[in-house]
């Protein structure tokens, strides 16, 4: 039997609505996009105000030729960070696929599943392509035990952190007039779909949180709020990849320069203010 209530909760209700709209909204990834023989030279494959570089002087002195690079590598990393962060979600996912959800939850998550595979197929082919191949994953997980609940409720919660910072990326680029036409249309075709899934996500993730953080300890809410603020500051360095500059010639020291500028400082506070405001708002990081 199912875990739920006779009544359906918000986020039954709404599954329906967000399966239809995949269904519509499903043509194959393979033929959505013109896949030229080589990188266009005279438009930057990523917005130049969201290079994490741009705020410093070192990248006011480059040439045209190294701005063009950078910003090729700096699309590749996004792309290889999504690859990296969608397959630890297809993984979760698929361990979850009818198991103990209302019909209606399941069958999204089948969707949710296949376009998170489509979203992979996309950025791969773009990093081996144009980008030189996909960047490897630096994120470690190490393992340990949970409170009743909370693995669930964290595995959401970093699925839907990790998206709302890249939609945010998505949306810029896509709307950017100045960037590389392919690169556009990957950007706004992968922010349509996540729309959906970031739905989705805050519905489970409230839903979690209602269903389980009165039956923890203030001291266990403590710890899974902050383990979700030091999460969130690990995606956001992770868009500040030293891989990206070392490809560059730039010098290594030029990371934490990037990670103390101003203009850095304020693309992670923009990129991270919607699920920053949210989880406060749900009392997640109340306790912090």
């Amino acid at each position: 039997m199912t875990e739920h209530t006779l009544t359906p909760s918000r986020l039954e209700r709404t599954t329906p609505r967000l399966t239809a709209l995949s269904i519509i909204h499903r043509p194959s990834s393979h033929g959505l996009f013109n896949w030229p023989s080589g990188v266009a030279t005279d438009r930057l494959a990523m917005s130049e105000a969201l290079l994490p570089i741009a705020g410093l002087a070192v990248y006011r002195e480059l040439s045209d030729e190294r701005r063009w690079r950078l910003a090729l590598l700096e699309a590749t990393n996004f792309f290889s960070l999504n690859i990296n962060g969608e397959r630890e979600l297809m993984s979760g996912l698929s361990l979850r696929l009818y198991k103990g959800r209302p019909a209606s939850i399941s069958n999204y998550l089948q969707h949710f599943l296949d376009e998170e595979n489509a979203h992979t197929a996309v950025f791969a082919r773009f990093c081996l392509d144009y980008g030189g191949g996909i960047f490897p994953d630096r994120q470690v997980q190490l393992p340990r035990e949970f409170a009743r609940g909370e693995e669930e409720f964290l595995f959401f919660a970093r699925v839907l952190i990790f998206e709302e910072v890249a939609h945010f990326y998505n949306k810029a680029i896509a709307n950017d007039p100045d960037v590389w036409p392919l690169a556009r249309e990957i950007n706004r075709y992968h922010a349509e779909d996540e729309g959906r899934h970031i739905a989705f996500g805050r519905l489970q993730v409230e839903e979690l949180w209602e269903r389980f953080a009165a039956q923890w300890s203030a001291d266990e809410r403590k710890r899974i709020g902050g383990y979700l603020t030091r999460y969130t500051t690990t995606v956001l360095r992770s868009y500040v990849n030293p891989d990206v500059y070392r490809a560059a010639g730039l010098a290594p020291a030029v990371r934490q320069q990037i990670l103390e500028s101003p203009h850095w400082i304020s693309l992670a506070e923009r990129s991270t203010a919607r699920i920053t405001r949210w989880l406060e708002k749900i009392g997640v990081t109340d306790y912090v």
